[in-house]
């Protein structure tokens, strides 16, 4: 008698059951994008972080470079 029930309660739930797996599919999906694109992000960041940090460098360099001395007055100091 069980076995019947059983069977029965399994066959109307087969397609609900389906579904569910499908949707749990499509959730896992979505995590696996948005953590490779989460990846992608730091990366990203990480890459513009440098790029700043030697771009920067660089231009503090070139500022210091380009500075013309100031000049001083007859008693050496400099002007205001």
């Amino acid at each position: 008698m069980w076995e019947l029930n059983h069977n029965n309660c399994v066959v109307s739930h087969a397609p609900l059951l389906a579904q569910m797996r499908a949707e749990l599919a499509s959730i896992g999906e979505k995590e696996r994008i948005l953590k490779e694109r989460s990846a992608d992000r730091e990366a990203h960041r990480y890459l513009l972080d440098a790029h700043r940090l030697t771009a920067s460098e660089c231009f503090l360099g070139e500022l210091l470079l380009n500075v013309a001395p100031q000049g001083g007055g007859e008693d050496g100091q400099l002007a205001a």
